[in-house]
């Protein structure tokens, strides 16, 4: 299926509804895709993250399974990305379905919600389409809003929609227990509680979500450096067991109960482990100093602070990449830049620039040639707000 990009995803999404099953859907679900502008890896050491629910959102149009649908109850939701439907019978697969048991590729994300919902409830049959502007592997959340959307879409049809944070674990459940991403929390409850204009300081901790209004005068530019990583890696998990190792060495459940590192760790703790702890442990407290900043509307302290982030993911916790370290270098000396960052996993995605709005042409103008000078690649740019989280609705 290929997508009609002059059409909104919501669009789309109706229209290959109609062209796949002959008749018109129900309920349009919209998930958004997010970025995370400070607190990289510091969800699954349930410590602080500022992200902020984008406008480039991932749709389904669906409906209910009735007498228009015949055999036995499934969840059928076809992708304008992808050649073959997801479909998963219900009830669906037993939660101690070894691996090999399971669906291979996108339909793994979409059985592992299934998977999820039944655990707190039963589920009717539905069919959907699926259409996303989110770039899928480009570090913005494209996963965790398919499982949001399959997650609410499951829910409502079945008569309730549990709390914020219930959808958010359930969603990360599907992906940590059935995908095998060890994810912490922030990408969904940043896709499910996103409030427009704003970012959302979360705790991971109490999982407490606090909306944090924007400078106003200042975009947020998502730079694709058109580089794109598997989240399932062994590096991903690697730096997660490197986190625990510290924990455990400094006699705390999580790095989020230090504000320092303790005396004398270098006795207790291997380099590595060392350097990760350093980072998280400094990355918690930039959260707040970006918030705080935000409140007062120093966007210099702001940009700073994204800056150092940066480095700390770079040199102390190794995720970053040649083109994410181009990308930020190449924004930070472009006019009207007060820092920039990478953002998501790493690796490999995009990176986040915070920028003087009234001077964004400017920006764009010195930015791409300097990125493609550097690195032989053409970005793409995204300016994006901050929008609500996760929702559905009734189709007329």
């Amino acid at each position: 299926m290929t997508p009609v990009l002059h059409l909104t995803a919501a669009d789309r999404a109706v229209r290959a509804f109609v062209a796949a099953y002959g008749h018109r859907p129900t309920h349009l679900v919209r998930s958004p895709g997010r970025v995370n502008l400070i607190g990289e890896h510091t969800d699954y050491n349930d410590g602080l993250c500022l992200p902020m629910a984008i406008d480039r959102e991932l749709c389904i149009a669906l409906r209910g399974d009735d007498d228009q649908t015949a055999g036995d109850p499934c969840v059928r939701l076809v992708s304008e990305r992808e050649p073959l439907p997801a479909v998963v019978p219900l009830p669906p697969p037993a939660p101690d379905t070894p691996p090999g048991g399971r669906a291979a590729g996108w339909a793994r994300y979409v059985e592992g919600v299934a998977v999820a919902v039944e655990t707190v409830g039963r589920q009717v049959g539905w069919h959907g389409a699926l259409a996303s502007d989110i770039p899928p592997g480009a570090g913005l959340s494209s996963s965790a809003a398919l499982e949001l959307a399959v997650a609410v879409a499951a829910t409502s049809l079945a008569g309730a929609v549990p709390p914020l944070v219930t959808l958010a674990t359930l969603a990360q459940r599907a992906e940590n227990a059935w995908v095998g991403a060890a994810t912490g929390l922030l990408d969904q409850l940043a896709c499910a509680g996103g409030v427009a204009g704003h970012a959302l300081r979360v705790d991971c901790r109490t999982r407490e979500v606090t909306p944090v209004p924007l400078p106003a005068g200042i975009a947020v530019v998502v730079l694709d450096t058109g580089t794109r990583r598997q989240v399932v890696t062994s590096a991903y998990a690697q730096r997660r067991a490197e986190c625990e190792r510290a924990a455990r060495a400094f006699g705390v459940p999580a790095l989020r109960e230090l504000t320092r590192l303790p005396d004398r760790a270098a006795g207790v703790v291997d380099p590595v482990a060392l350097r990760r702890a350093a980072f998280v442990i400094a990355e918690n407290a930039r959260v707040d100093a970006v918030a705080e900043a935000f409140a007062r509307g120093d966007a210099a302290e702001a940009g700073r602070l994204l800056l150092a982030g940066h480095r700390g993911l770079r040199d102390e916790f190794e995720v970053s990449g040649p083109e994410l370290d181009a990308a930020v270098a190449a924004a930070a000396a472009a006019p009207g830049c007060f820092g920039a960052r990478m953002t998501g996993g790493g690796f490999a995605g995009c990176a986040v620039a915070l920028v003087e709005r009234d001077r964004l042409a400017a920006f764009t103008e010195a930015f791409t040639p300097a990125y493609s000078a550097r690195t032989g690649r053409s970005p793409v740019l995204h300016v994006c707000s901050a929008v609500a989280g996760t929702s559905i609705t009734v189709l007329g």
